[in-house]
């Protein structure tokens, strides 16, 4: 998996963020099929927070991604360009001098181009923090969403409920045996 990430660019995460979000949101929606509106609203609601608390995971995987690769040249795509290290010509004698200069050279320019590539890093962290952030607000009103359907769910399950005992003890009238409550009373 790692991998696969080592190459993908910002844009290429912000892309597999949201498909991770919607996957996992239609996954809630799958499933056997409920009736009523308020098991529907509850399916939908549930589905749309399961997408929500994925997006926001997937956005702070992402940050932590970058933050372990912070010196990635990937971060600076398109801001700011790469430096070369210049190359100091040689002559026979001046050849071991050459060398460590290039070295020299080079190791600098290398930590040149580390540091723009982490400051170019920590400009890309906040556009994934944030879209976690208000999707972690969103969140909260999922939550509040879902407890109020939680409720009203559980309302029309007891109602059914009732419904079904008084059918239950109408049935038992018209033939003629004694409802549930008689024989636990008999019992006593």
């Amino acid at each position: 998996m790692m991998e696969m990430l080592s190459g993908a660019s910002v844009g290429t995460f912000k892309n597999l963020v949201w498909i991770i979000a919607v996957v996992i949101g239609l996954f809630f929606l799958s499933g056997r099929r409920v009736t009523g509106i308020p098991k529907v609203m509850a399916r939908i609601v549930s589905a749309a927070t399961a997408g929500t608390t994925a997006f926001v995971a997937a956005n702070l995987a992402v940050v932590l991604h970058i933050l372990a690769n912070v010196t990635d040249s990937r971060w600076s795509a398109g801001r700011d360009g790469r430096l070369e290290s210049p190359e100091i010509p040689s002559v026979p004698f001046m050849q071991p001098v050459a060398d460590t200069l290039n070295g020299v050279m080079g190791g600098l320019v290398g930590g040149v181009n580390d540091a723009i590539a982490m400051k170019n890093a920590f400009f890309i962290i906040p556009e994934f923090v944030g879209a976690a952030v208000w999707a972690a607000a969103v969140l909260a009103g999922l939550a509040i969403a879902n407890r109020i359907l939680a409720s009203w769910v559980a309302k029309e399950e007891t109602k059914q409920i009732e419904r079904n005992t008084k059918d239950l003890a109408d049935i038992r009238a018209q033939l003629g045996l004694a409802s549930f409550q008689d024989t636990r009373a008999g019992a006593r």
